[in-house]
């Protein structure tokens, strides 16, 4: 993990309620990046993130109108 991010998040969580930072896992081993995998699921992850979900930037998205 990059120390700049090490850094930022040590000031950054002096400011989360407690409640808050018990919701926050960074996986930082495969372990846990399995664990967020399974829990978050496969088909809506991104691939970068190990996933199988293509993304598509916003401005490519095509939405159907509306009938009626």
């Amino acid at each position: 993990m990059p120390w700049f991010f090490v850094s930022f998040w040590r000031i950054i969580s002096r400011f989360l309620e407690k409640g808050t930072l018990e919701k926050i896992v960074i996986a930082t081993n495969d372990e846990e990046r399995k664990c967020f995998v399974k829990e978050i699921g496969e088909e809506v992850l991104p691939e970068e993130l190990g996933g199988r979900a293509t993304l598509v930037a916003l401005q490519d998205v095509t939405v159907p109108p509306l009938e009626g």
